[in-house]
């Protein structure tokens, strides 16, 4: 058993520090590179989202634009908005709504899959919902932003790591040349 000791005693003794640090230094790089990809990740993931908010809000503006050209072609004063007005409006927002592909983000952040929602029927409510949307952008905005915050910071971090990496292995080289001249003069 004391054999035993001995042997995990001169296996540690004799470990390389050269060898441990190098070996620590790359565990911190191998975590920072995986911290990385996650942050990385999430990034892409907000863009995806923001991506899919700016299509939707592209669509309801030109139904709008669509919309409104109907109706005026068709003599209503949008201004005046009396009965006669409405129905034509009403009836322009039946003409052009239409359906609207869902993917996963679309799915994800509740886009209706029809454009405008079945339950926007005039002009005041679809400005209301593109107010919505717009809203939703700024706050995915903000969300995507931070996220690039931390991915900048995690790419400083895994900067800080190779170059403290680079520092310790010149130092370590130049301690072992030091001690091999001594040797040998």
């Amino acid at each position: 058993m004391n054999e035993r000791r001995e042997k995990k005693a001169d296996t540690a003794a004799s470990v390389d520090p050269n060898a441990l640090v190098q070996a620590v230094l790359r565990e911190s790089y191998l975590q920072t590179t995986e911290d990385l990809r996650f942050y990385a990740e999430k990034v892409r993931y907000f863009n995806n989202l923001k991506k899919a908010v700016r299509e939707y809000l592209s669509a309801l503006r030109e139904f709008r634009a669509k919309v409104l050209s109907t109706a005026r072609e068709r003599g209503a004063d949008l201004c005046r908005g009396d009965k006669k007005d409405l129905a034509i409006l009403a009836k322009a927002f039946a003409e052009n709504a239409h359906a609207y592909k869902l993917g996963e983000a679309e799915l994800e952040l509740c886009i209706p899959a029809r454009v405008p929602a079945a339950a926007v029927s005039s002009s005041a409510l679809l400005d209301n919902e593109i107010a919505r949307w717009e809203e939703k952008l700024n706050t995915i905005g903000d969300d995507a932003q931070l996220a690039n915050v931390d991915l900048q910071n995690i790419l400083q971090k895994q900067q800080q790591v190779l170059q403290m990496m680079s520092n310790i292995s010149k130092l370590l080289h130049d301690t072992s040349m030091a001690v091999i001249r001594k040797i040998g003069g």
